[in-house]
């Protein structure tokens, strides 16, 4: 049962009295009511003012009415399903004490909400105005993540901009490895202190000087972890027997991915009017989502057959997700793969050993493109289908090293040589 106490939290002659609310063992709020009082004439037991001069009588007789306004806006809160959270208390003390409920930005999280209604007017990798929805969703699981830490280890206490220095960053670093956040979920993260310090420090909000000094933290994919349907495996899903025409579109989908080497979001988005004939080869031009880039793909004899074969139609990413399991599993591709699965967005994945069909999602289209032409096609011409920025990142996506890579143009040297 929710418990409301009235406290002091520190011994001076203008003290602080403070709302604790207890609504369960994990949600324990602090706020201040709006009242001082000398911790000399405060009556811990009773919650009130010791002593009976007129002031002291008003002030008893206000934090009454406080206790009445709260309770009953929290009775209200419960049957409405709300969330308590630390905000919530702060307003509903605003609106006792008649203020306009002020929006203080130097509150971290207020701050990145702040950054999220901005984000249409921030400026995007691109060098144009609005950032995307993907970066906006990051946003707002960094901030959903902050107040989980916020309750989870301040016992409900609000972040300050300027507390956000190296010292905080490690103990936050070390929370989220022991919720079992991915070390790149982890690194979001910090990228995203970063950034958002930064935005406030422009904005004349306090900030740590240390911001400058806040480093992200990556793992690289080991080869295991890189799931890519070999050419084989794309065979095997070619002459799969299957009745059902929404997997019959997927499997046009995810082979036609295969070929050209794009990200889902533009593989899916591709028709008939992307199909351009120059100087006798077919390619498939595009503008990039993410990089507005446009691109120009040609086609191999086998994607001039899915495509000549009648267009795969419209699929949705999350159905297109969906019915590759289902196809890959018709073809039998059972090897036992070893991949992580995130069950909720924003929460730790979880690393799983299963069979292969499980393991595919939209990406493998993309990451099979670079891998099984790596050495046939040069890996700039490759880079500049798949729209990685260097061939080290390039190499690390597909689970090459550089030394792999003056391996792989030695041997080609050799070859030369010997012509």
């Amino acid at each position: 049962m929710a418990t409301l106490k009235f406290k002091l939290r520190n011994e001076s002659d203008n003290s602080n009295i403070y709302v604790y609310y207890s609504i369960s063992q994990k949600v324990r709020l602090w706020r201040k009511t709006g009242f001082v009082i000398n911790f000399k004439d405060w009556n811990a037991e009773k919650e009130q003012s010791r002593l009976k001069d007129n002031e002291s009588k008003k002030l008893n007789i206000r934090l009454a009415e406080l206790k009445i306004h709260l309770e009953k806006h929290y009775n209200n809160a419960v049957s409405g399903g709300v969330e308590f959270t630390g905000d919530w208390l702060q307003a509903k003390i605003d609106i006792f004490n008649n203020k306009v409920a002020v929006v203080d930005l130097d509150i971290l999280t207020n701050y990145i909400q702040k950054y999220i209604d901005d984000a249409p007017y921030k400026q995007n990798q691109k060098k144009e105005l609005g950032l995307s929805n993907g970066r906006v969703q990051n946003l707002k699981l960094f901030k959903n993540t902050i107040l989980k830490y916020e309750v989870e280890v301040l016992k409900g206490k609000s972040i300050l901009v300027k507390e956000v220095n190296l010292q905080f960053l490690e103990k936050y670093k070390m929370w989220m490895f022991a919720k079992g956040y991915s070390t790149n979920y982890v690194g979001k993260n910090i990228a995203n202190f970063r950034t958002v310090c930064r935005d406030a420090f422009k904005n004349d909000i306090e900030t740590s000087t240390q911001v400058k000094n806040f480093k992200g933290v990556s793992e690289s994919k080991e080869p295991q972890d890189i799931i890519v349907l070999s050419e084989i495996e794309q065979e095997s899903i070619k002459k799969a027997v299957l009745t059902r025409e929404a997997l019959i579109n997927a499997r046009k989908w995810l082979l036609l991915g295969c070929l050209i080497g794009q990200r889902a979001g533009d593989l899916l988005s591709i028709t008939e009017n992307n199909i351009k004939e120059i100087s006798g080869a077919k390619i498939i031009e595009l503008k990039q989502q993410k990089t507005g880039k446009l691109v120009a793909i040609p086609l191999l004899p086998k994607a001039i057959e899915i495509v000549e074969s009648g267009m795969p139609y419209k699929i949705s990413l999350s159905r297109f997700n969906e019915y590759i399991k289902d196809v890959c599993k018709e073809a039998e591709l059972n090897t036992p793969t070893k991949w992580r699965k995130k069950e909720t967005q924003g929460e730790p994945s979880v690393i799983k050993i299963s069979p292969k069909h499980e393991a595919v999602s939209s990406h493998i289209c993309r990451r099979s493109f670079a891998t099984n032409f790596y050495t046939r096609i040069p890996t700039p011409i490759l880079m500049n289908i798949t729209a990685h920025g260097t061939e080290r990142m390039f190499l690390s996506y597909i689970g090459k090293t550089t030394y792999e890579n003056a391996h792989q143009m030695l041997e080609y040297f050799g070859r030369l040589a010997d012509k």
